[in-house]
Protein backbone atom coordinates (compact mmCIF):
# COMPACT_ATOMS: atom_id res chain seq x y z
CA UNK A 1 0.00 0.00 0.00
CA UNK A 2 1.29 3.32 -1.01
CA UNK A 3 1.76 6.17 1.39
CA UNK A 4 -0.57 8.10 -0.29
CA UNK A 5 -3.87 5.29 -0.18
CA UNK A 6 -2.88 5.69 3.88
CA UNK A 7 -3.11 9.21 3.62
CA UNK A 8 -6.40 9.06 1.85
CA UNK A 9 -8.01 6.34 4.19
CA UNK A 10 -6.57 8.08 7.33
CA UNK A 11 -8.52 11.55 5.93
CA UNK A 12 -11.90 9.12 5.53
CA UNK A 13 -11.36 8.06 8.59
CA UNK A 14 -11.23 11.38 10.59
CA UNK A 15 -13.81 12.69 8.24
CA UNK A 16 -16.44 10.07 9.60
CA UNK A 17 -15.05 10.58 13.25
CA UNK A 18 -15.35 14.39 13.30
CA UNK A 19 -18.81 14.10 11.61
CA UNK A 20 -20.05 11.65 13.66
CA UNK A 21 -18.86 13.31 16.99
CA UNK A 22 -20.84 16.44 15.69
CA UNK A 23 -23.55 14.16 15.15
CA UNK A 24 -23.42 12.72 18.90
CA UNK A 25 -24.26 16.15 20.29
CA UNK A 26 -27.23 17.02 18.24
CA UNK A 27 -29.08 13.48 17.74
CA UNK A 28 -31.50 12.79 20.50
CA UNK A 29 -30.27 9.72 23.05
CA UNK A 30 -33.44 8.21 22.98
CA UNK A 31 -33.03 8.07 19.07
CA UNK A 32 -31.85 5.20 16.73
CA UNK A 33 -29.93 7.72 14.85
CA UNK A 34 -27.65 7.66 18.24
CA UNK A 35 -27.10 4.29 17.84
CA UNK A 36 -26.17 4.65 14.27
CA UNK A 37 -24.00 7.69 15.07
CA UNK A 38 -22.34 5.35 17.81
CA UNK A 39 -21.73 2.75 15.20
CA UNK A 40 -19.77 5.43 12.80
CA UNK A 41 -17.98 6.24 15.86
CA UNK A 42 -16.93 2.67 15.99
CA UNK A 43 -16.44 1.81 12.24
CA UNK A 44 -13.92 5.70 11.85
CA UNK A 45 -12.06 4.27 14.86
CA UNK A 46 -11.62 1.28 13.38
CA UNK A 47 -10.25 2.21 9.95
CA UNK A 48 -8.48 4.42 11.55
CA UNK A 49 -6.71 1.71 13.64
CA UNK A 50 -6.24 0.00 10.75
CA UNK A 51 -4.47 2.64 8.73
CA UNK A 52 -2.20 2.78 11.94
CA UNK A 53 -1.29 -0.46 11.81
CA UNK A 54 -0.46 -0.70 8.52
CA UNK A 55 1.60 2.06 8.71
CA UNK A 56 3.74 0.19 11.26
CA UNK A 57 4.00 -2.64 9.46
CA UNK A 58 5.16 -1.31 6.34
CA UNK A 59 7.65 0.69 7.56
CA UNK A 60 9.65 -2.06 9.25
Amino acid sequence: MTPNMLKVFYTIASFIIGTSLMLLFIVPADSPEYFVTLLSICVGALLLLLVALTAKFINR
